[in-house]
């Protein structure tokens, strides 16, 4: 979403395309076919078992793209904030353009064409957020480390359960959230990577690996037994204030801290990372997408072609929307 500089961290940046690429798989499992009921399970347990691991191991994407504007305390500058809301617009303009000549369903009106604008809901969290950052980054400043815990520790004891009770916080699909997860970012940079520097590498991803795999194995197999935990499960694994799930994020930002990589190809590919999530979840083609998705289940009877499949179709339309998207970064640098 910003200028491409050699000079940037492109370790972060590709954990930034990871995040987005976590996004767009993420929309293949639970959100293309269905929220799991104790009877398909049982019906069909692999399947499901596979669905349920890529949505646990997928669902940290956006704790994580928002932990990485925490690491590096974005600064606002209206030229960021106008590039935000201008991306929108132009993504639902080509978008609109290519419904119309694909001969895909029509919107009702006027308006079904403009609403796209405004129906992300992570968009306008995100926008709220960098609107804030000014005043999170001089809270930051003016805090030491034991100020800054201390609050981060109040913010999540009542943050998280509140999240699943009151419909203000909706399970972190909200600025709310986005703060909390800034300010953890902004922690982990100026004090938590210091800490845990005796670490090796290899225990963050480690951590990452065991974290969610043992929740999305515990889900599936009480699930196959009882619909009232499945019940229970799939708010909790979906929700972006599940403690498990941060803690898992914090972790995968700092594996990607340590690596060692200087590419201008990644820079370039993460300029695209917004603009991917923008074109697949827009209203106007959603739920061809999703059904896109649906299909390639249905002819491609083997499980390995079929995700090669999905990952190429990915990939495709991560890489037309970062082509796509230069015209509004060239506009507005």
């Amino acid at each position: 979403m910003s200028e491409i500089r050699l000079a940037r961290q492109s370790n972060m940046e590709l954990l930034r395309i990871v995040a987005m690429l976590m996004v767009m798989v993420l929309h293949t499992g639970y959100a293309s076919f269905g929220y799991p009921r104790t009877v398909w399970l049982q019906a069909e347990p692999l399947r499901w078992l596979g669905l349920t691991m890529t949505e646990v191991y997928t669902v940290a994407c956006v704790n994580i793209f928002v932990l990485i504007t925490g690491w590096f305390g974005t600064t606002f500058r209206t030229k960021g904030a106008v590039r935000l809301a201008i991306q929108p617009v132009y993504v639902t303009l080509v978008l609109a353009l290519y419904v119309w000549l694909a001969g895909l369903p029509q919107p009702a009106g006027v308006m079904d064409y403009v609403r796209p604008v405004w129906s992300y809901w992570f968009v306008c969290s995100y926008l709220v957020l960098y609107l804030l950052t000014p005043m999170l980054n001089a809270f930051v400043e003016k805090s030491d480390e034991a100020a800054l815990r201390r609050f981060l520790l109040v913010f999540y004891v009542i943050t998280i359960p509140c999240s699943f009770v009151f419909a203000d916080l909706q399970k972190g699909y909200s600025a709310v959230s986005f703060v909390g997860l800034y300010l953890l970012g902004r922690y982990l940079r100026l004090y938590g990577a210091a800490r845990l520097q005796h670490w090796p590498r290899w225990r963050f991803m480690a951590l990452y690996v065991v974290l969610m795999g043992t929740m999305g194995l515990v889900g599936w197999g009480a699930g196959m037994m009882s619909q009232t935990f499945m019940g229970a499960f799939v708010p909790f694994v979906v929700a972006y204030t599940n403690p498990i799930t941060i803690v898992a994020a914090g972790a995968m930002l700092l594996f990607f801290s340590r690596v060692r990589l200087q590419s201008r190809l990644v820079n370039w590919l993460a300029s695209g990372s917004f603009a991917a999530y923008l074109v697949h979840q827009n209203i106007l083609v959603r739920k061809e997408y999703y059904a896109y998705i649906r299909h390639l289940a249905d002819v491609i009877p083997s499980t390995p072609l079929f995700m090669l499949a999905v990952l190429a179709s990915i990939m495709a339309i991560y890489v037309i929307s970062t082509l796509a998207i230069q015209v509004v970064i060239r506009m507005v640098k």
